[in-house]
């Protein structure tokens, strides 16, 4: 079957987030530091910034892993108010909560760097008449995405677009992948996804009946045996290429 649609995950993928760190939840180090730094300028008492990052630390795993199971939607703001009632400041308006997710969000988007040639491989999927899709596990708003789309030139070449903490949708749960195929007008059969995440991607891919495609980009995940990608790229320069021999019935 001919492949129509492209779709691609966003962190680690075409966009990492990662900075200096080695791996999440650790990435998540200067959110959690310009959150902490905007609620002490509003005059909230906080206890050591230390444990503030460490409960935050402790809580993302799990509440990451409620929303993958679909038990509860994961949102940047909540958990943030989470966080701080754990460490047992409660008496905060949402006002300031959600200004401090923003503070938050700038201060993880900004240590963010598009992929090697992210841009040019997109263009080029775009001339070669691809519809393309873009499906990112995130507790972010989209705005914040969008934002780092805009700046590195990517957000043009978008049909649609969809971020887990806006739709409660998340992967690998097949329904994200077939609401972004269907926005795309194409079954999934016709869909590819692209992704660095042997779980969420690749298992989530196949689960929506869509053929995969694993981008090695880093080292944060490890190779696990009992799920195969169609195939497996180091750059994202090799999957026009790639796509082009599918869809000549080569491999």
């Amino acid at each position: 079957m001919q492949i129509n649609a492209i779709i691609f995950d966003l962190g680690g993928t075409l966009i990492e987030y990662a900075g200096p760190f080695d791996g999440w939840p650790a990435l998540e180090t200067p959110g959690f530091a310009a959150a902490y730094a905007y609620l002490q300028n509003e005059g909230v008492e906080l206890p050591a910034f230390e444990l503030v990052r460490d409960k935050g630390f402790g809580m993302l795993p799990g509440r990451w892993q409620m929303a993958m199971s679909g038990e509860r939607n994961l949102r940047l703001a909540e958990l943030l108010a989470e966080v701080l009632a754990a460490c047992g400041v409660t008496a905060v308006s949402p006002q300031i909560i959600s200004a401090a997710s923003r503070k938050y969000e700038n201060a993880v988007c900004a240590q963010a760097h598009p992929l090697a040639a992210a841009a040019e491989t997109l263009a080029e999927l775009k001339i070669q008449g691809y519809k393309i899709g873009l499906l990112s596990n995130t507790m972010f708003t989209g705005q914040a995405h969008m934002a780092d789309l805009h700046r590195f030139g990517l957000a043009d070449y978008f049909d649609t677009l969809l971020f887990s903490a806006d739709a409660a949708k998340w992967k690998p749960n097949a329904a994200p992948y077939l609401q972004v195929a269907d926005e795309l007008g194409v079954v999934a059969e016709t869909a590819v996804f692209v992704g660095d995440d042997p779980v969420n991607d690749i298992l989530g891919g196949q689960r929506a009946g869509m053929r995969t495609i694993h981008i090695k980009s880093n080292e944060r995940f490890p190779t696990l045996p009992t799920i195969k990608p169609d195939a497996q790229i180091i750059s994202l320069t090799e999957l026009p290429e790639l796509l082009l021999r599918w869809n000549n019935g080569t491999n």
